[in-house]
């Protein structure tokens, strides 16, 4: 008789775990029955990070589309080769002797592929020269741009150039991500001109205004780039109301390395420093004197910039510094990413049916499965050299980056690290969550191709597979 009570107590206990546990797959399951799927363009992978366990696996080894999580894998093979601590170098060096502050000679600035150098990093670097008594170049401003090849995009990008942020031009020298900010205002009265600025300053551009502040209507704004006479016009068309708040436009630039040198010398003018000759490019040679070497911000800090708001141009420019950095100037694409397949095939990622076209994920030419990412967060996981620094990159869900407003105030906030895909009929999304109990850790990797939902239903899709490992991995 107690051995029976024995048995059905022991069920007792035992059943409602397998049901919890059957649970998660039938949650994921019913998330991915939405009619605007493709199901056979859909692949979920679900890993439990300690073990390398699968829990859960759709499609996991057809190739797909993976967009913006690409960025993933630039990420994790920068942290090993480059390191948390790399910092991309700037140098400023000199052909002729200094007399009384003035150079005499020209004034040289050694791009190393730093992609975080903004104006306040320029405005530093100027009064950093202007401190060390430097207030005239009798020479030109030269502008090395070696340490990278000519491309200015990925070889397998798009022949066909956007004026859109995403779609900037790589360069080892580079200024503000390689765009501009369009900052526009109504004016005090209708009928009146909008008010129009650009940041940085630099004098590339001159600015043709033919926009209008309106009493009543809607606000419309068109921004573009024009080429004319030899230099840059941007110009602004539209309408905003008198009541209207101030719209911000980022556009990209045709020309970064000039643009980078009008940005520095419009800054030295300001930081009483005096140019006489003319913008030119040019390339430095290892007898010049170093005036000053700007270092960026910990690779770390930049990863987390890239990650949280996908920013296409860093990633780029981080695959042509690890070859740059293994192998020599110039670096390029080709051998970035051959660097970055050896990375995975080292931390033993299965590679099967893998085609790496770009750092960054903007081409549709990348091919990924959801195989491969799980297995990179395990194995990164593994790796406490880059562990930290990874995770730390990633967004998280609820509370920062492109994934703030995803499971914002549900019992997951917090609980996710994520990174987010988007191209046109293609969503993704992969990271880490933990779970509600116990903390226990799980990877997922989420590919919808070829979907025709809207982003926000594809958003909520994805954030089901994410609470339901949140709250039924435990009994995994």
């Amino acid at each position: 008789m107690r051995f029976c009570f024995f048995i059905v107590f022991t069920l007792f206990l035992v059943l409602p775990q397998n049901a919890s546990a059957g649970k998660l797959s039938a949650d994921i399951d019913k998330a991915l029955t939405e009619p605007c799927l493709n199901p056979e363009q859909t692949a979920v992978r679900i890993v439990e990070i300690k073990s390398g366990k699968v829990v859960y696996d759709k499609n996991g080894d057809e190739a797909m589309t993976p967009a913006s999580i690409m960025k993933v894998l630039t990420t994790a093979t920068s942290l090993s080769v480059l390191g948390p601590n790399y910092r991309f170098k700037t140098d400023f060096l000199v052909t002729g002797k200094i007399t009384g502050g003035v150079v005499n000679g020209d004034l040289v600035i050694r791009g190393g592929g730093d992609p975080d150098l903004t104006p306040e990093e320029v405005w530093k670097i100027s009064e950093e020269l202007a401190r060390m008594g430097i207030k005239e170049i009798t020479g030109n401003l030269v502008l090395d741009n070696t340490f990278f090849d000519d491309m200015s995009k990925a070889p397998s990008w798009n022949g066909t150039r956007t004026q859109n942020p995403y779609d900037a031009k790589l360069s080892a020298l580079s200024v503000n991500f390689n765009t501009v900010a369009v900052h526009v205002y109504p004016g005090i009265t209708a009928g009146e001109p909008l008010r129009v600025s650009l940041e940085p300053g630099s004098g590339y551009f001159t600015i043709a205004n033919k926009s209008k502040t309106i009493a009543r209507g809607k606000r419309k704004i068109l921004v573009k780039r024009v080429k004319r006479n030899g230099g840059y016009v941007m110009v602004v068309n539209g309408t905003m109301r008198r009541s209207d708040h101030e719209t911000v436009i980022y556009v990209n630039i045709n020309e970064p390395l000039i643009f980078a040198g009008k940005v520095f010398k419009f800054q030295f003018a300001k930081s009483g420093i005096k140019i006489l000759g003319n913008i030119k490019k040019g390339k430095a040679t290892d007898k010049l004197k170093v005036l000053v070497t700007h270092k960026s911000k910990p690779l770390s800090v930049i990863l987390r910039g890239l990650n949280r708001y996908s920013n296409n141009f860093v990633a780029e420019q981080i695959i042509k510094t690890m070859d740059a950095e293994m192998h020599g100037k110039p670096g390029t694409h080709k051998t970035g990413l051959e660097i970055t397949r050896q990375f995975l095939s080292n931390a033993k990622v299965n590679l099967a049916n893998v085609t790496l076209a770009d750092g960054s994920g903007l081409s549709r030419k990348n091919r990924l499965t959801a195989h491969t990412l799980t297995d990179l967060l395990v194995a990164v996981n593994h790796n406490f050299k880059i562990w930290p620094d990874f995770v730390s990159a990633l967004g998280i869900m609820g509370v920062d980056g492109s994934v703030r407003n995803r499971l914002a105030g549900s019992q997951a906030t917090g609980m996710a690290r994520a990174k987010t895909g988007t191209l046109s009929r293609i969503s993704t999304l992969t990271g880490y969550v933990a779970t509600k109990k116990t903390g226990k850790l799980y990877g997922y990797a989420i590919f919808l191709n070829n979907m025709s939902c809207y982003y926000k239903q594809a958003d909520k899709i994805e954030d089901k597979i994410v609470t339901a490992i949140h709250m039924n991995g435990d009994t995994e």
